[in-house]
This record gives structure tokens, C-alpha cells and sequence, in this order.
């Protein structure tokens, strides 16, 4: 964790420079400098970085960000907050911590220009940092396995899981918008029947874009009848293809047919 700007000629505080170079010596000549990529596999409260680390995107730096001032119990502020670069600080004005991401057109990713990590203020256990959609991010990844989590269940993930208490109404708001994030799952009765009875213990995933206004992935679960056909066993409506997507169709398919070493 480095509070130290490079280069000062080209790190400064108030945007008159958005480059950032590393001084040349003459062991490092004629190599070229690596800057540290920020890594995405870090749990909740661990997430750190240093001046100088690349970010594939803007939104990611943010998560991280207010992950950090949740956890330390700090109150974030966005000094600038835009497309092309985001500037971070401290709510209590005499606390020197600060932070600033912008694209380095040079290396074609975004990153830390300027960074302080020295907190002068104290930890303040009623912070608002948390918000609904926050709260519905972690949420929808907790879905993928738990499809069906009700509000106070939701509470005793949040205390558990980050040590946060938060309003009863506030996670009720966003549970339902992790759900909307989430899909719909089709599995008519006959099909699952069908399968059951008369195809092969094998399934089949496939995915496709929705070239409709609302867009979106469908995700389907193909079987095997006895004639050697492709049967349609379930489908999902999606909005992205990834590994919490299928997780949540999967789950709640095998609940919906039974027991997966008898079919499947």
C-alpha cells in the first residue's frame, strides 16, 4: 500500500496531468515497467490495491472502493465520479485519505493515479456507505445457490457474512432486486415427466442471445428421448451467460426434478 506519487511532474492532485510514468534507472533501462493488475479473487474487506494498479473497468474499481469503506466502517465520498475517471475521498474533510482512477490510453485500461491510505478519522458504525443495490449485489451471488432467501434470512447472511445490521426494509428492497436480476425458469409438468420416464440420464446446456428489445440469454437443458431426439427439458430466460446464471438454473432444476442420481 503506497501512499508515495511517482513521477511528480506527472502525478499530481488536481488533474493537471493524467499520465503516469515510472523513473527509468539504469538496471530497469530498456526493460519495460510491469504495473500490477488488480486481483479480482479477494474477499470481502481484503480487497486491496496501490498506486499504479490497472483496472479492467471503472464499475470494478467502484465495488472495490466502497467494499473497503464498508468494511473499515468509513463514510465514502465521490469527489469525481464520471466515465473516464472517478475520484474518491473521506467524508470527514480532515481525514487524508484519497484515491484517483483514469484511463491510460497508453496501456488501454483504467488506473490509480494518485493514492493516500492514511485514515485520520475515526470508524463510524452508523454509515450510510451500505444502500440497496449494494446490498442486492452480494445478494444476487448468495442466489446462485440459495434461489429462495427471504428477508431475515438475508439479515443473518449481512451480519454474518460482512458484520453489517441494516434496516429490515432496505434488504427487503433489495432482495427483490436481486431477484428481478435473476430469471425466469421454465419447466412444464409433461416435460419433466417425459424426462423422467423416457430419455436418456444425460443433459445437454446450451445458450443463445435474445435479439429482441429487452435482449438478454436464453439458457436451455437438452435431453435424449429413445428415438435419438433432442428433447427440451427446461429453459431460463437470462440476462447474461455466466457461472452464477447457470448455477441458479441448474439449482433450482434439480430441485424441481428430484434426485440427481436418478435422473441425470
Amino acid at each position: 500500500m503506497s501512499d508515495v506519487d511517482m513521477d511528480g511532474d506527472d502525478i499530481v492532485w488536481e488533474y493537471e496531468s493524467e499520465e503516469l510514468h515510472t523513473p527509468v534507472s539504469s538496471e530497469d533501462e530498456g526493460n519495460k515497467y510491469q504495473w500490477p493488475e488488480f486481483n479480482d479473487q479477494y474477499t470481502f474487506g481484503e480487497g486491496r490495491f496501490e498506486l499504479g494498479t490497472r483496472f479492467v473497468t471503472i464499475e470494478r474499481f467502484k465495488e472495490v472502493v466502497k467494499d473497503i469503506f464498508i468494511a473499515e466502517g468509513r463514510e465514502l465520498v465521490w469527489i469525481k465520479n464520471d466515465k473516464e475517471r472517478v475520484r474518491i475521498g473521506c467524508k470527514d474533510k480532515e481525514c487524508a485519505r484519497i484515491a484517483h482512477l483514469s484511463y491510460n490510453r497508453q496501456l488501454q485500461c483504467f488506473q490509480v493515479k494518485t493514492y493516500r491510505n492514511e485514515y485520520t478519522c475515526a470508524r463510524d458504525f452508523g454509515s450510510n456507505t451500505t444502500d440497496q443495490h449494494w446490498i442486492s449485489k452480494k445478494v444476487e451471488k448468495r442466489m446462485a445457490t440459495h434461489p429462495y432467501m427471504t428477508t431475515y434470512e438475508t439479515i443473518d447472511f449481512l451480519r454474518e457474512d460482512f458484520d453489517l445490521t441494516a434496516h429490515p426494509k432496505m434488504v427487503y428492497r433489495a432482495v427483490n432486486e436481486a431477484k428481478e436480476k435473476m430469471m425466469v425458469v421454465y419447466c412444464f409438468e409433461a416435460c419433466k415427466r417425459k424426462f423422467k420416464s423416457g430419455c436418456r440420464p444425460l443433459i445437454h446446456l446450451d445458450g443463445a442471445f435474445l435479439k429482441t428489445y429487452h435482449g438478454g440469454q436464453l439458457l436451455s437443458v437438452i435431453a435424449q428421448d429413445a428415438n435419438n431426439q433432442s428433447y427440451v427439458v427446461a429453459f431460463a430466460v437470462a440476462r447474461s451467460e455466466n457461472k452464477e446464471s447457470w448455477k441458479w438454473f441448474l439449482t433450482l432444476l434439480q430441485e424441481d426434478i428430484g434426485d440427481i442420481g436418478n435422473h441425470g
